[in-house]
C-alpha cells in the first residue's frame, strides 16, 4: 500500500508557517499641518502672552489724547509626561523563531508609527478644550464655534461647511487656506446626499458617482473653500448643543475640525517638542534579551479659539 496521507499523519505538520510576517495596517497620518511649532527651551510650563485690538476714538480739534490700555491675556502650555513604546525579544526566541530577524527589524518602524499616531490623536483632542466646556456653543462675535451637524440624524450636511466658513469669517479669520478634518462617515454622507448624486441638480459633482469624493484620505473636490481631509483619529463628541437651530444631540459622534492655515501665527494649536522620537536598542545580559524602546515628549495647547470651528456628527447612521 505504501505511505499515504492517511497513515502518515505524524510526518505532516498541521500548520505551515510562512517566512514573511503579516503586514500591519496603519492609519494615514496627516502630520497635523495646522500646528504652530514654538521653542520650549526648559521648564514644564510655557506661557504665551497676547494683546487685544486697540480701541479707536474720535479726536476732535484741540482736545487731549486719551491713551487706552491694551487688553492682555496669556495662554499656558504644560509639558506632557514622556510617552514610550517598548518591546523585547528573548535570546531563545531569536534562536528558535523563523521570523525573529524580520520582527526585530520591524520594531523601530512600528514603534515610531505608534507614537506619531498617539501624537496626532492627542493634538486633535485639543478641539474638545474650547471655552465653556461640553454643550456650550462657544459664541465668538455672536456666532457658534461649536455645534452639531444639521444633516439627517445629525450627519454632516454641505450647509455645515458653509456655516464653518461663516463662523471663521465673523471671527475675522482669513478665508485663505481653509482646512477641514472630518470623520470618514462625513465623506459617505456627502457621497450619498441626493442633491449631490443627482446630476440634473449638480452637474459639477457628477464625478462623485464615478470615482467617489476622496482619494488617499483627501477630498478630491474643495467644499465651500475647505480642503477636506479624512481621519480616524478625531475625538469622540457626544453632547447636546443649541447653536441657534434648537437642541441637537450626537450619541455616536465625532468632532470634525475646521480651521484656517493662512499663516503660522494664527494656527489654533501650538506645539513644543521637548524630545522628538528617540530609539534606544540594547542587549540585556541579565535577562538574555534584546530590548528596544522609542520615547518622545511634547507639550501642546489650543491657543486661537477663534480659528477653530468644531462640528459634531453622528457616525452610526451609515450602518
Amino acid at each position: 500500500m505504501g505511505n499515504t496521507t492517511e497513515n502518515t499523519q505524524a510526518l505532516i505538520r498541521s500548520e505551515v508557517w510562512q517566512v514573511q510576517l503579516e503586514e500591519i495596517l496603519h492609519e494615514n497620518l496627516m502630520g497635523v499641518p495646522f500646528v504652530r511649532q514654538v521653542e520650549f527651551p526648559d521648564g514644564t510650563a510655557f506661557t504665551m502672552p497676547s494683546i487685544g485690538t486697540p480701541l479707536v476714538r474720535d479726536l476732535p480739534e484741540d482736545t487731549e489724547i486719551t491713551f487706552d490700555a491694551l487688553d492682555t491675556g496669556e495662554v499656558s502650555i504644560t509639558m506632557n509626561a514622556p510617552v514610550i513604546a517598548a518591546n523585547s525579544l528573548s535570546q531563545i526566541l531569536m534562536e528558535d523563531a523563523l521570523w525573529a530577524a524580520e520582527a526585530i527589524a520591524s520594531i523601530p518602524v512600528e514603534q515610531a508609527q505608534a507614537i506619531m499616531e498617539r501624537f496626532e490623536t492627542d493634538t486633535l483632542a485639543l478641539a474638545m478644550t474650547q471655552s465653556g466646556g461640553l454643550g456650550n456653543p462657544n459664541l465668538i462675535n455672536g456666532t457658534a464655534h461649536r455645534k452639531i451637524a444639521t444633516g439627517t440624524n445629525e450627519t454632516m450636511a454641505v450647509v455645515d461647511f458653509a456655516f464653518a466658513g461663516y463662523s471663521l469669517q465673523k471671527a475675522k479669520v482669513s478665508r485663505m487656506n481653509l482646512i477641514a478634518i472630518v470623520d470618514p462617515s462625513v465623506g459617505y454622507s456627502l457621497e450619498t446626499a441626493t442633491n449631490l448624486t443627482n446630476l440634473s441638480n449638480n452637474p459639477k459633482w457628477e464625478g462623485i458617482i464615478e470615482t467617489g469624493i476622496t482619494d488617499n484620505f483627501r477630498f478630491v473636490r474643495n467644499v465651500f473653500g475647505f480642503d477636506v481631509f479624512e481621519s480616524n483619529m478625531l475625538p469622540t463628541m457626544n453632547e447636546t448643543i443649541d447653536a441657534g437651530a434648537g437642541n441637537l444631540t450626537t450619541t455616536s459622534g465625532k468632532a470634525n475640525i475646521f480651521t484656517s492655515w493662512a499663516r503660522p501665527g494664527i494656527a489654533p494649536f501650538v506645539l513644543a517638542w521637548r524630545r522628538h522620537p528617540v530609539l534606544v536598542a540594547e542587549w540585556n545580559n541579565k535577562k538574555k534579551r534584546t530590548e528596544i524602546d522609542t520615547t518622545a515628549r511634547w507639550g501642546s495647547g489650543l491657543v486661537r479659539e477663534e480659528n477653530i470651528v468644531v462640528i459634531g456628527s453622528d457616525t452610526d447612521q451609515v450602518l
